[in-house]
């Protein structure tokens, strides 16, 4: 398993031993609504080797979550797993971008999502199509709070980076208004075609001379 692990620089991930006892809330917020589940955490590295291997069963409502926020690329397998699972890789957000159904028992093919995964959600095979659970959607546990924590830190560099793009477009437009409030063209323009729609063609005459007389 060592060589493997080099090999595809990445943590294979087996599939657990027995239950922990000390559970977290997991929701997955879908378009039918929210899918609550009793998850155990799997975060060190020997959690995350030993994932969900030679269990007899998993309850269902129930699963377990692998926290890859430290781990650089991502593979699953299945050996030494007695259970078909649904696995659901997440991205640091909270959300689902890859979903991986119906993974066989025993098997040793590698399961690798298109980009490294931030956690992954193991459930009980069918739970993806039975609660209509697609990529888009969002993943609500303390794993990825972390995230949501940071968000203010990125608004405050945005804040400090944007008076000074503000200050550009102002005296951008600035210099705009000064060029053209000299050029004093577009007011007779303005004003004879405000006397050409009104006026008749009796009165154009009279009007037309002051048009000419603000223009000089």
């Amino acid at each position: 398993m060592k060589k493997i692990i080099k090999l595809f620089m990445a943590v294979v991930l087996l599939a657990a031993c027995s239950p922990k006892a000390d559970k977290s809330d997991l929701t997955i917020l879908t378009d039918d609504g929210e899918v609550n589940y009793k998850v155990e955490k799997a975060q060190t590295i020997k959690e995350l080797e030993k994932g969900l291997m030679f269990r007899e069963s998993l309850d269902a409502d129930s699963g377990m979550i692998f926290d890859l926020s430290q781990v650089k690329d991502t593979a699953m397998w299945m050996k030494n797993t007695k259970i078909p699972l649904d696995m659901i890789f997440i991205e640091a957000d909270g959300t689902i971008f890859w979903i991986f159904e119906n993974a066989q028992p025993e098997s040793t093919n590698l399961i690798i999502p298109p980009f490294p995964a931030a956690a992954v959600l193991e459930l009980n095979a069918g739970d993806v199509q039975k609660h209509n659970i697609k990529p888009g959607d969002k993943v609500k546990h303390e794993f990825f709070a972390a995230a949501k924590e940071e968000a203010p830190a990125k608004a405050e560099i945005n804040a400090d980076e944007a008076p000074a793009a503000e200050a550009v477009v102002e005296e951008t437009t600035e210099v705009v208004e000064t060029e053209e409030v000299p050029a004093g063209a577009e007011v007779p323009e303005v004003a004879a075609e405000e006397a050409k729609a009104p006026a008749p063609e009796e009165t154009a005459p009279a009007e037309t001379p002051k048009a000419e007389a603000m223009t000089e």
